[in-house]
């Protein structure tokens, strides 16, 4: 691999308005150059067209290209499949149009990763639930990839993840497919591809109204286990591997305490944030934290005018 090599981010999109400029800021803002943004619209009638239309006319400086196309498509599988064909950089994020990336490092480090461990496919990290206008709700950790323990549904977060162009040219997914259409992906690859975590929050997963797993959670639930179902999973999975993963999934609740924490007490890690974060108090996120629930599953109110964490363009 280069000492750069290009960096491709595919970012599907319909009807995100509210939220892609954000996303797109995100992108821009990372210190790693050079990097290629490409967005698969689906034909939106929400402006989002128009925001993609100013965002290509604005100066972004060197290293930093967008192409976007927008006509309607089979779904949002479909949508990444034409994002994956028009991908060329060695590595390639996944970014939908209403996550981001959490800080201006999230691109520099995954890329860092793949050429310290050329074995390695993709590469993940911890991710950041955040409310419809960017509040932080919680730190969600995630194990280490292992194909037979996500059978059992424990998976990795999607907007962290990137990978090698290999992998993206290799495997494509079923545009008929609908729902947890990146556990499927990471089932597909993940049998022949080694995953790598690395311990650093890497991206900001939106939670808001309209997001499937909460409009269609149930049948979220059962498309996750038929897919599991189709690559191998047992009706019975043993008792000794679930409890396994029960100790894991705790354990990894104290982690993301800790990372939560850390936040918090670093405020030069809050300045170098790649999208205005803000939280509604240091209590009431540290009480989501402890108990893992989002009992308002709104916005947490109108965002505030002190953000913890303003980003800036260097001049």
């Amino acid at each position: 691999m280069e000492s750069h090599p290009l960096v491709s981010i595919v970012t599907p999109s319909f009807n995100q308005a509210k939220f892609i400029e954000e996303t797109l800021r995100s992108v821009e803002l990372q210190q790693y150059r050079p990097i290629h943004q490409i967005v698969i619209d689906g034909g939106s009638t929400d402006g989002t067209v128009e925001l993609l239309k100013c965002w290509e006319e604005r100066e972004h400086g060197p290293g930093y290209t967008f192409a976007w196309i927008s006509e309607r498509d089979r779904g949002h599988a479909d949508a990444l499949n034409k994002g994956f064909d028009c991908v060329q950089g060695e590595v390639v994020g996944w970014l939908n149009s209403d996550d981001v990336y959490f800080d201006r490092q999230a691109v520099s480090s995954s890329v860092a990763a793949f050429q310290a461990h050329p074995d390695v496919d993709a590469v993940y990290g911890e991710v950041a639930l955040i409310s419809e206008n960017s509040g932080l709700q919680m730190i969600l950790c995630f194990p280490k990839f292992d194909h037979a323990r996500a059978l059992r549904g424990c998976t990795v977060s999607q907007p962290t993840v990137f990978l090698r162009r290999s992998v993206t040219d290799k495997y494509r997914l079923d545009p008929a497919l609908w729902g947890p259409i990146d556990f499927v992906y990471w089932l597909q690859m993940g049998r022949e591809h080694k995953f790598l975590k690395i311990h650093r929050i890497q991206a900001g997963d939106r939670d808001h109204g309209a997001r499937i797993s909460r409009v269609s959670h149930d049948a979220l639930m059962k498309a996750g286990r038929r897919a599991c179902a189709a690559f191998g999973a047992k009706e019975k999975a043993n008792p000794i591997a679930l409890f396994q993963d029960f100790l894991w999934l705790r354990l990894l609740r104290v982690t993301a305490l800790f990372w939560l924490l850390l936040l918090l007490t670093r405020r030069r890690r809050l300045k170098d944030l790649a999208f205005p974060m803000w939280i509604d108090s240091v209590p009431k996120v540290l009480a989501r934290q402890l108990m893992m629930r989002v009992h308002d599953r709104g916005s947490l109110g109108p965002r505030p005018s002190y953000p913890i964490g303003e980003p800036h363009t260097e001049e």
